[in-house]
């Protein structure tokens, strides 16, 4: 017989098994009863169970908002043209003033030099030509007249009215901080009512509208006060133009056409100049850079705004959202903001602003709060209350059961489960007011 090297394998496996147990390998192998291993039965779960409980239903609003400064300017060029220049970047702090971005006015600059270079020969000549002058006596009433006018001016002083402007400011700024104060501590107290929240709110808006009131009467005294020295500064002129011309009536020196020529040569430069300021974007305020939508090269649209400037101080929550949504909200509405995933920095906050219109060119979402600690581009977790029902009976939804337009919920009683019709009232992700079909303390068998 031929054997295999499997079959031989196997023939020796089963003498070495038959040697062990001192039987032979057949009958060993054969007479060997089989060994039965249990499974276990899991356990039956449990079913999940929920008890009716009375208190408040809230439906909440949240969305998330960018800790930015209040007040913004957007700045576009007042004509359009190739951008030249950036000279700040998004962060940046600049004052006012400050020349942030230019056009390519190459074309312009290299006019102006020539302008001006035409400007000063106008005025060459005029210094140096000589003339005839209709009358002396004129000259001397002119000049008579010029000194009059000068003494008018200064009779006419708008200081007062710059003094009274400084004076209103430092009140409407103590008044501010009065109502700044009040306002802290009214959120800042977890029993303060929302009335008492919302009256120091209304307080601060109106310290705040007296402080845009008074910056406003101070900038229209310190604009008078620069109305004024430009005043001042041209009645002197005239009494000088006046003077010289008295001068040269009585040595005879005058020329029309280089007067003439030089009030050309000036106008000329005055509107260069002007053509170049309209190419320029300068800083209206002292704050920081918050947006730039144009670089070197950009083709830049006359008005379209280019560069954002926000006022450092104050800071507020501006969200985007949409219009509907929006209109679930009023001004006035206290709610809860924190930083995102920073839930130990939650505090009161209220609704500063919402859009009137669809149309309304800022579509924004104004929540104004009180985080002294957190910096300019956080983004701010805001939960607003819609509506809330207080002291009623509520269950999760996970209690609550549908089939076919039927509500009900499936209660434990001591003779076992049964089916409860039930009628809802508002519901949120977490609640469910419960209207009638059960009492409160009454268990519920989840779905």
């Amino acid at each position: 017989m031929t054997y295999t090297r499997r079959t031989f394998v196997v023939l020796l496996f089963g003498s070495l098994l038959a040697a062990c147990t001192g039987q032979p390998g057949a009958e060993s192998a054969q007479n060997i009863p089989p060994t039965s291993t249990p499974i276990p039965t899991p356990p039956a779960l449990a079913p999940t169970t929920y008890t009716v409980q009375r208190g408040d239903v809230t439906n909440q609003y949240e969305f998330q908002g960018r800790w930015l400064p209040r007040d913004q300017n957007a700045l576009g060029f007042e004509t359009g043209g190739t951008v030249r220049r950036v000279l700040v970047r998004r962060g940046d702090t600049v004052t006012a003033g400050q020349l942030l971005a230019d056009l390519d006015i190459t074309d312009l600059e290299e006019s102006l030099a020539s302008a001006q270079l035409q400007l000063d020969a106008a005025q060459a000549a005029a210094a140096d030509e000589s003339g005839s002058v209709n009358s002396i006596v004129d000259a001397e009433l002119a000049l008579a007249n010029a000194n009059l006018s000068l003494e008018s001016t200064r009779n006419n002083s708008p200081w007062q009215q710059s003094q009274n402007a400084r004076l209103g400011l430092e009140t409407a700024q103590r008044q501010l901080e009065q109502a700044q104060r009040a306002y802290d501590d009214a959120i800042s107290r977890p029993d303060s009512p929302a009335s008492s929240v919302d009256q120091a709110y209304q307080g601060l808006l109106a310290a705040q509208e007296g402080m845009r009131s008074a910056q406003i009467s101070l900038g229209s005294a310190g604009q008078a006060w620069a109305n004024y020295q430009v005043q001042l500064e041209q009645a002197e002129n005239a009494v000088r133009d006046a003077e010289i011309r008295l001068e040269r009536a009585r040595t005879g020196a005058n020329s029309t056409e280089d007067a003439q020529a030089l009030q050309t040569a000036q106008l000329r430069v005055d509107q260069i100049q002007a053509d170049i300021a309209r190419s320029s974007l300068y800083a209206p305020i002292d704050g920081v850079v918050l947006e730039i939508a144009i670089q070197p090269g950009d083709q830049a649209t006359a008005y379209k705004p280019a560069i954002t400037v926000g006022r450092l101080q104050p800071l507020e929550a501006i969200a985007n959202v949409t219009y509907t949504d929006a209109q679930m909200m009023g001004v006035g509405l206290v709610g809860v903001c924190s930083v995102l995933n920073q839930p130990e920095t939650a505090v009161q906050c209220i609704v500063r602003r919402v859009p009137l219109t669809p149309n309304d060119a800022d579509q924004t979402v104004r929540v104004a709060a009180t985080l002294p600690d957190v910096p300019s581009g956080q983004i701010i977790q805001i939960a607003m209350p819609l509506e809330t029902r207080t002291n009623v009976l509520w269950l999760p939804p996970t209690a609550i059961r549908t089939f076919q337009n039927r509500i009900f919920v499936v209660l434990q009683t001591s003779e076992g489960q049964r089916r409860a019709d039930i009628q809802i009232g508002l519901q949120t992700d977490e609640r469910v007011e419960i209207l009638s079909g059960v009492n409160a303390g009454d268990v519920v068998v989840g779905t």
